[in-house]
């Protein structure tokens, strides 16, 4: 307990400290003592204009679709008992991403409004269409897999013929395939943040399940559980989570594969401390990589999904070297 409130404690303080930080710095600096007039006060300024309008809603963003990228990556990892899986192992980003690139080249001219909801339609139909070939009686962790890897492999295949045929103007969605959240708004917040808040609610309320399921299939039956529904249930909830997140920010790659890990060296696997606290660290992952990318080498704003690239890759590369040692015992 001591530890948990300890880490608790930490998060906490790096939110915190890390939301100021993306406030005050950027292309223009805003002081601190300034900050706090301009979020108190609507006085018509730039500074105003900055912080409210620009800056404070994208650190929400970040840290919203950080916590959701994060949680998640947790249910994926129970679900398929696969320590290297994450959201896009669903067929998510790639239906998201095929979407995008439909969009580009045969509806250009579509409302930028219809954007994002169409793009998290993507990713919902390429989960479904996993999930349809997975299920036969319940849903087996190895013919999830084995779906997802394909479905994945075709869509990139048909994402990348339809790049090919944008030519110069295929710019825009090979930011997007990066993943960013340049130009996030309160309204991409408005649109995301019921459905990202229902699904942390409900993986949290289903922690407990989650527990048993680690048990194993027969052995959480044996206790009661539905497992092929609880199945389902955790992936219309990895379908809501990265599915909205991808749909405004992109494809962001690793968060969801390695701060479950991170938050289990600290904590251990028990569901009901990893779900919160991979949301807490993966908001704070994403909120420090966006200021990163908005200052490291401005005025030129780089992608997020560079630097969760630059910090995951490693990681993974290091899990996979320990499942292969682990496998060879």
């Amino acid at each position: 307990m001591q530890k948990k409130i300890i880490f608790f404690l930490i998060l906490l303080s790096i939110s915190i400290s890390l939301l100021v930080i993306s406030l005050m710095f950027g292309t223009v600096n805003v002081p601190f003592n300034r900050i706090v007039d301009v979020l108190l006060t609507n006085d018509g300024s730039d500074a105003r204009t900055i912080i409210w309008d620009l800056r404070l809603p994208r650190a929400i963003m970040a840290f919203l679709i950080g916590a959701n990228l994060a949680v998640s990556g947790a249910i994926m990892q129970s679900m398929t008992k696969n320590p290297l899986a994450d959201p896009k192992l669903l067929g998510i980003s790639a239906g998201a991403a095929t979407m995008v690139v439909v969009i580009e080249f045969f509806f250009a001219s579509l409302p930028y409004a219809w954007f994002s909801p169409l793009v998290f339609v993507g990713a919902a139909i390429g989960a479904a269409v996993v999930l349809s070939l997975s299920i036969k009686g319940n849903v087996s962790p190895v013919r999830l897999t084995l779906a997802g890897v394909a479905v994945s492999a075709f869509l990139h295949a048909f994402t990348v013929g339809i790049l090919i045929l944008l030519g110069q103007d295929a710019a825009s969605v090979y930011t997007w395939l990066v993943g960013g959240l340049n130009g996030l708004t309160w309204s991409h917040l408005i649109l995301i943040a019921p459905w990202s808040l229902i699904g942390l609610v409900v993986a949290l309320a289903i922690s407990t399940k989650m527990n048993l399921l680690e048990l194993g299939d027969d052995m959480a039956k044996g206790l009661g559980v539905k497992v092929g529904l609880l199945k389902i249930l955790m992936s219309i909830l990895v379908i809501v989570l990265a599915g909205s997140s991808v749909s405004v920010a992109g494809s962001i790659g690793f968060i969801g594969l390695i701060v479950p890990h991170l938050v289990r060296r600290v904590l251990g696997p028990d569901h009901k401390n990893l779900i919160p606290f991979s949301a807490l660290t993966g908001g704070c992952i994403l909120v420090a990589g966006d200021f990163l990318a908005r200052v490291i080498v401005q005025p030129i704003e780089l992608p997020v999904g560079i630097f969760t690239a630059a910090i995951g890759c490693p990681y993974f590369l290091y899990l996979v070297r320990k499942q292969g040692n682990n496998n060879g015992k």
